[in-house]
């Protein structure tokens, strides 16, 4: 017998391992061994003996706890990228703020209503003490539900979806 050991180009391995030949090329990019490398027009050839037993190794690595199993690792990494590549999209279509802006954006809304909310009980001491003299209980609720209005209406900007359903009553009779 002679120290020469028989190898078997790319398709005959993959008809020896059952498997399609761009899976061998696949699996020498992943460090599967070569027997010679082809060049100038001449197949790689592969040691079916040191191909089987790379296989093997690489079959219980991935059966071993924590081990990574690579077309996994590979789903994970873009599975991130693709939501990554979403918040882009978002952020520039203006659906997705950055946090600094919409804290800024809140720090101001609430300084407004406090704000407002402080200097009320002036503006509506005066009123309130008119109504309760002049109307009494009823009249006071509605000096209290125009002025809570009011607040919103300025808060908000929309003065028409804050307005008492009465003066919207009123506004669409006479339009």
């Amino acid at each position: 017998m002679s120290g020469k050991v028989k190898t078997l180009t790319r398709m005959e391995l993959a008809k020896a391992l059952e498997c399609n030949p761009r899976t061998i090329a696949k699996w020498q990019e992943e460090g599967l061994p070569v027997a010679t490398r082809g060049r100038g027009g001449r197949a790689s050839r592969y040691d079916e003996t040191l191909v089987r037993a790379w296989l093997a190794a690489r079959d219980e690595a991935s059966r071993q706890e924590g081990a990574l199993d690579l077309a996994t690792e590979r789903a994970r990494k873009e599975h991130w990228q693709g939501l990554l590549a979403e918040q882009l999209h978002k952020a520039r279509e203006r659906e997705l703020l950055p946090r600094v802006d919409v804290e800024k954006a809140w720090g101001s809304e609430v300084a407004a209503v406090r704000t407002k909310l402080l200097a009320w009980k002036t503006t509506l001491a005066d009123r309130v003490c008119r109504a309760a003299t002049l109307g009494g209980e009823a009249a006071v609720e509605r000096v209290l539900e125009e002025a809570v209005r009011e607040v919103l209406r300025e808060l908000s900007g929309d003065a028409a979806a804050t307005q008492a359903p009465s003066k919207r009553r009123r506004k669409a009779r006479v339009a």
